[in-house]
C-alpha cells in the first residue's frame, strides 16, 4: 500500500473513533439527564389547612349544597382524614363525601 493511502485510512480509523467515543458521550449525557427526570418527584403540594378546619369547610359547603366549589385537592384531604378512598374523578369524590356526611 502507498505511504499516502495509509495515512489517509489511518486518519479516516482515528475519526470514526473519535465519533464512536462522542456518541458514547453523548448518550451517557443523555441518560444521566433522563435519570434525574425519572427520579424526580413532582408532585402537587398538599392544602395548607389544617384537618379540622378543612372538615368543617367540606361540612360548610354540605350544607350550602355547594361541594362542587370545592377543589378536587379538599376533597381528597377530607376523604383522606376519614380513611375513605381518595381516587376517582371529582363527582365520585364528592358522592363519597355525601355519603360520609348523609
Amino acid at each position: 500500500m502507498p505511504e499516502i493511502v495509509k495515512n489517509e485510512f489511518a486518519t479516516k480509523v482515528r475519526d470514526n473513533q473519535n465519533d464512536d467515543l462522542k456518541k458514547k458521550v453523548t448518550k451517557s449525557r443523555a441518560k444521566a439527564v433522563d435519570k434525574d427526570i425519572l427520579n424526580s418527584k413532582r408532585t402537587k403540594s398538599k392544602p395548607d389547612v389544617a384537618s379540622d378546619e378543612l372538615i368543617a369547610k367540606v361540612i360548610d359547603h354540605h350544607r350550602r349544597g355547594e361541594l362542587r366549589l370545592l377543589t378536587v385537592a379538599d376533597l381528597k384531604s377530607f376523604l383522606g382524614a376519614k380513611k375513605s378512598k381518595v381516587g376517582g374523578t371529582k363527582e365520585v369524590l364528592i358522592q363519597r363525601v355525601t355519603e360520609l356526611l348523609a
